[in-house]
């Protein structure tokens, strides 16, 4: 009898405790303010129909990134943005991109709807590799020049 309450009791405590070694993993999500800077355009293309203008071309650039204990790094950029303008000034962007920093790499996509007076960019970040492996990220970013941009991105660290 008392070597089923002891049973028992190591049962229990187990339960409350959970298995032990086994620690149930929380993503970790950091706010990261910072700047994009993009180099010349390379590739340019322009095509079109009537009432509608499409560009493309390939960039290089920079962006501030934050790791997962909050320190802020330059990784470089590169990545291919598509921009529809129609006669009415209204228009989309579409910008798959990547990121590397020093053993690790994460993608990502900028989707953008503008008008003559609104600028909404969502971005999404995703697929990392090495050290960014199973980062994640969402956020918006805005013109502040001719070829750098506001970031406000949300990272979520597995």
């Amino acid at each position: 009898m008392r070597g089923i309450q002891l049973l028992k009791a190591a049962v229990l405590a187990v339960a409350v405790a959970g298995a032990p070694g086994v620690a149930e993993a929380t993503p970790q999500a950091v706010v990261c303010v910072g700047t994009t800077t993009l180099g010349p355009p390379t590739n340019y293309a322009v095509t079109g129909g009537p009432g509608v203008t499409v560009e493309t071309w390939d960039f290089t650039g920079v962006q501030d990134f934050c790791l997962a204990d909050g320190t802020v790094v330059e990784a470089t950029m590169e990545g291919h943005l598509t921009l529809v303008t129609r006669a009415d000034g209204t228009g989309r962007v579409i910008v798959p991109y990547a990121i590397a920093i020093p053993n690790g790499m994460l993608k990502g996509i900028v989707t953008t709807r503008f008008s003559p007076t609104t600028f909404d960019a969502k971005v999404h970040a995703f697929g990392g590799t090495g050290v960014l492996a199973g980062v994640t990220g969402y956020g918006t970013t805005q013109p502040t020049g001719p070829n750098t941009f506001l970031d406000r991105m949300t990272y979520r660290y597995a």
